[in-house]
């Protein structure tokens, strides 16, 4: 029974992280778009919006959360998707953030000699300014990743048996006095979290040369 809880629990960490982690990539190269590129008082509301979730506590997310999507048409609560939801919103301003610093490195200038070659807008942007700001992604995404698998502040607040991550798993078996099966959730969380570090100190070393 431990067993089978330990491997759900490292699977949803795993899956949510991941499709979490995906959507707050898109969101965040396309906001720092806007705001370093096409800066105007409504793009930068939009920025100051998405930093709004790195001062709020979790708790508040979560639980606004669950009024939000308890009923239909969009009754997610209970669900691994509410939970992608609340991991996407509360670790955002780390990816964003870093891709925002990034896009700033990049002369406009190598952008516009890709148009007067022909590339469209959408290929030289996908084609060149992603893949040169990609250090900055990845060590922005490296930051959120960490910060997702050890989230608990909204997981507390929107999980069940189906939906337990492994700080969640940590916290309920710690509530129930099981130590030992704390210990074991807590010590896969921190070996996930210093592989992580490691990946994220690699790129970090790689970005301080290429500049």
């Amino acid at each position: 029974a431990i067993s089978r809880l330990l491997f759900r629990a490292i699977k949803n960490t795993t899956l949510v992280g991941l499709i979490a982690l995906a959507v707050i990539i898109l969101f965040a190269v396309l906001i720092s778009y806007l705001v370093v590129r096409r800066p105007n008082p409504f793009n930068h509301l939009i920025d100051t919006v998405s930093m709004l979730p790195y001062i709020m506590p979790g708790s508040v997310i979560g639980i606004a959360l669950v009024i939000v999507f308890s009923k239909p048409p969009f009754a997610i609560a209970g669900t691994l998707g509410i939970m992608i939801a609340a991991l996407a919103i509360r670790r955002l301003p780390f990816t964003s953030r870093s891709a925002a610093a990034a896009m700033m490195k990049i002369t406009p200038s190598i952008e516009e000699a890709a148009l007067s070659l022909g590339a469209t807008k959408i290929k030289t942007f996908a084609g060149i300014t992603v893949p040169m700001m990609s250090s900055g992604i990845i060590s922005g995404a490296v930051l959120s990743w960490v910060s997702i698998i050890t989230e608990m502040s909204s997981g507390v607040i929107l999980y069940n048996n189906r939906t337990m991550t492994l700080t969640i798993g940590t916290y309920v078996q710690i509530n129930n006095g099981v130590y030992g099966v704390a210990a074991v959730f807590a010590s896969v969380t921190t070996i996930l979290t210093i592989i992580c570090l490691a990946v994220y100190l690699r790129f970090t070393k790689l970005e301080d040369v290429q500049v």
